[in-house]
């Protein structure tokens, strides 16, 4: 199978190109032939609307001199076609949609009807040469799924105009959480997986099948609530050491470790079992110079954190932010740290001797 994969991302180092990553190394493992075009390197003009390729003195060529038609033997000599795009205004990039576009050429002004949708459509100047099947693959930063329906029914349209069978759709939303999934470790690697699987299926199976759509799909966040805060929080942080979202190791880096969605996180791995019905507030007083402290109100089988100190806490941990978020990511029990002297502890020992019982590694 020659797969020829169309990537409309701008961006060099984007969450589509971490995607396309996983995607074609599946591919290419079960035996694909994978052509990754990046459209932000080559020169692809907006179609100007004269219909020149449509004159018949002019046998199907475009007026510009520019890559696309290089990029058009490409798309005619591949029998498998896979958009991979960010999600932009609720449809494809510039980039794809001008690539598109500039597809007019391998049409024919004869109208003629039918395919999976029925609607009217050009005929093909080259009816034993193109793709015959065709997949999406969209990254989104919102959360809720419906910002791809325009995109998908879109992309269903594009793949009847060009004679192409629609064989699977993965929609990534919350994209930029794929740089931090300590809060659903799980759910992160069975994301990867999928796309990895996605790439291996279409090459075997011609299609990619629904369960693997369905966890490539899987939500990082709980709530609206948690998206919106910590979504806030990752473009503050990329705001503050100017990263932008461009810098990704370095944006990674300080995200995954930062208190303002960690704290939440232990939150959300908070046991009501283990607890029982424990009633108490745990302290984590920060030596830092900058850090700020935090806290968990635990009452009534529920765990909340919050930013700042509390006047009564059940136990008080004194330690480092770093200390702290070692403890956190499970990287170093919260015992093991008092007893070499990372962290004291006041209050209630018998709450910390609990401690990893009550917030256990997450499991979703």
């Amino acid at each position: 199978m020659k797969i020829l994969v169309i990537n409309g991302a701008p961006r060099k180092n984007g969450y589509t190109k971490d995607l396309l990553e996983l995607f074609n190394s599946g591919a290419v493992a079960a035996g694909g032939l994978v052509e990754q075009i990046d459209l932000r390197d080559y020169d692809v003009r907006p179609c100007t609307g004269c219909f020149h390729c449509w004159d018949p003195n002019r046998a199907g060529k475009c007026s510009q001199n520019d890559d696309m038609a290089m990029l058009t033997e490409k798309f005619l000599d591949c029998d498998t076609l896979v958009l991979a795009t960010p999600v932009y205004y609720y449809s494809f990039s510039a980039l794809i949609k001008a690539f598109l576009e500039r597809l007019l050429p391998t049409s024919l002004p004869i109208i003629t009807q039918g395919g999976e949708i029925g609607l009217e459509r050009n005929t093909e100047r080259y009816p034993k040469r193109g793709p015959d099947r065709a997949a999406l693959i969209a990254v989104g930063a919102h959360r809720n799924p419906k910002i791809m329906d325009g995109l998908v029914k879109t992309f269903e349209l594009i793949c009847d105009g060009i004679y192409a069978k629609p064989v699977g759709k993965l929609l990534r939303t919350e994209s930029f959480f794929l740089d931090f999934d300590a809060g659903k470790p799980i759910t992160g690697r069975k994301v990867r997986m999928a796309f990895e699987r996605a790439g291996a299926e279409l090459v075997r199976e011609g299609w990619i099948e629904a369960q693997t759509e369905s966890d490539a799909s899987l939500p990082f966040t709980r709530d609206l609530e948690t998206f919106r805060r910590n979504s806030g929080t990752y473009w503050q942080i990329a705001s503050e050491i100017g990263a932008g979202g461009n810098d990704r190791e370095q944006l990674r880096a300080a995200v995954s470790r930062d208190l303002r969605i960690l704290a939440h996180e232990l939150a959300a791995c908070y046991d009501p079992v283990a607890a029982g019905d424990l009633e108490a507030v745990i302290l984590f007083n920060l030596r830092d110079e900058e850090a700020d402290n935090w806290h968990l109100t635990i009452d009534k089988g529920r765990c909340a954190a919050s930013e700042g100190t509390h006047p009564s806490p059940t136990l008080t941990l004194e330690t480092t932010e770093e200390i702290l978020v070692e403890i956190i990511l499970q990287r170093l029990d919260a015992r093991t740290a008092l007893a070499r002297g990372d962290m004291k502890a006041t209050g209630s020992k018998s709450l910390l001797g609990r401690f990893q019982r009550i917030f256990p590694a997450p499991r979703k």
